[in-house]
């Protein structure tokens, strides 16, 4: 029997501070229920900011907002060309004409005015409920720039229409291809603001966030071999993680108490576990097969891992001890990088066809269902990543040329492009900031 290699399976496989101070918002309020089989995005006008002597920053931040809620799949953003309201109108319920804003089909209405601080900007935030002529959300926000006071209101927006929290600061990690070799590098949720953090002639392959977002796993090859080294991201230090194995592929569990990883011994692979210092590693998998690439469940009982033990590469899942382990992909020869929703309903995995294409597939874990992603869309997408509310998901595609990063809903309806430059790889979506 052929088997794959364990690198080509494996190789698929900045806090802001932002002070925030709650106002009213009232219960009675219109609200997007993402998983309705009627689902329909909720249109919202964003009015052009008013600002206290900060216009290139309101108008940089109502355009930042702009793009995160079109990015967050929930809203139909109305076009501000076709708004009848004075672009003057004040923040206040009484200064508001609510019946231009029906007329041109808003439900929703966002409102805000800039100003600055000791600290940075600052933002009066209000959202109305067009059609009741009412306030439904007052927040006072605070960020050093534009760009993190955009994602703050985004964030307040999604969670007052959806009660769950908005993604919009949270961060990307990847491996970029560069002549020098590799960079680990960050980018917001939409792509921007790139921050390098590190280069290395070595192969960097498969960042993983620690759940608090302090440190990134990497697998690098500095020591000449597979190992994982942790990044730190307040302390800007790069350390090894002494397993006493090669090791490939880390994943923190939910916790932050455990690592799970592949382990490399000649030609087999396994599944082992280790404490987040790198002592008492353990072996799950036994069998002679490669058994390869976990992902924790979301309530860290369970791993789901890749496995050839019946012929080819497919989706496995055990109980975090190693037992029970179970087959849940029977479609495709090439299943692989499994990763669990935070939502614990989906896995999504790259899967290659029988052209050798590789697209994304989401599988339940419990009823084995299979959904694709992605098709005729470039020859490569790959390398799935959730988004920490799990309704968004990141990933690698070769569709417009060298592989950049795609954010998608988990049915592949809403599928966008991220303006982070170079060729990317093993995009990871970290967790949400712990304000």
């Amino acid at each position: 029997m052929h088997r794959p290699s364990p690198s080509r399976l494996l190789a698929a496989g900045a806090a802001l501070g932002l002070a925030l101070a709650a106002g009213p918002a009232r219960a009675d309020r219109p609200t997007v229920v993402v998983d309705a089989p009627d689902f329909r995005p909720l249109p919202l006008a964003v009015a052009p900011f008013l600002s206290a002597g900060e216009p290139a920053a309101a108008g940089a931040a109502v355009d930042l907002l702009r793009r995160d809620l079109a990015l967050s799949g929930l809203f139909e953003l109305l076009d501000p060309r076709s708004f009848l309201a004075d672009p003057g109108e004040g923040l206040a319920a009484g200064a508001i004409a609510f019946g231009r804003w029906t007329d041109v089909g808003a439900d929703g209405l966002v409102k805000a005015q800039l100003g600055r601080d000791a600290a940075g900007l600052t933002a009066e935030l209000r959202v109305y409920d067009v059609r009741a002529a009412r306030e439904v959300l007052s927040r006072h926000l605070s960020a050093p720039d534009a760009r993190g006071l955009a994602h703050a209101m985004a964030d307040e927006i999604v969670r007052l229409y959806t009660g769950e929290p908005g993604i919009f600061r949270t961060r990307i990690a990847a491996v970029r291809t560069v002549p020098e070799g590799r960079q680990l590098v960050v980018a917001d949720a939409d792509g921007g603001d790139l921050q390098i953090l590190l280069t290395e002639r070595a192969l960097l392959l498969m960042p993983a966030w620690s759940p608090d977002g302090r440190s990134i796993l990497v697998t690098s090859f500095r020591g000449g071999g597979p190992e994982l080294w942790i990044y730190r991201l307040a302390e800007r230090s790069f350390r090894r993680l002494p397993t006493g194995h090669q090791a490939m592929g880390g994943a923190w569990s939910p916790d932050g108490t455990r690592i799970a990883f592949t382990s490399i011994d000649g030609g087999d692979t396994d599944v082992w576990v280790c404490r987040a210092d790198g002592s008492g590693a353990r072996r799950l998998t036994t069998s002679s097969a490669l058994d390869l690439s976990p992902a924790w469940s979301p309530d860290g009982r369970r791993i789901a891992f890749v496995s050839d033990r019946a012929g080819t590469p497919q989706i496995y899942v055990m109980n975090a001890d190693g037992s029970e382990q179970r087959r849940i992909t029977f479609q495709g020869n090439y299943n692989q990088t499994p990763t669990w929703s935070p939502r614990g309903d989906l896995i999504a995995f790259t899967a290659r066809d029988e052209r050798k294409v590789f697209d994304l597939f989401v599988v339940s874990p419990e009823t084995g269902k299979i959904d694709r992603l992605t098709q005729d869309q470039g020859r490569t997408n790959e390398e799935p990543s959730w988004a920490p509310n799990g309704r968004l998901l990141v990933f690698t595609s070769d569709r417009s040329g060298p592989p950049s990063l795609i954010v998608s809903d988990p049915r592949g309806d809403r599928q966008i492009g991220l303006p982070v430059g170079g060729e990317l790889a093993t995009p990871a979506w970290g967790p949400l900031p712990r304000d």
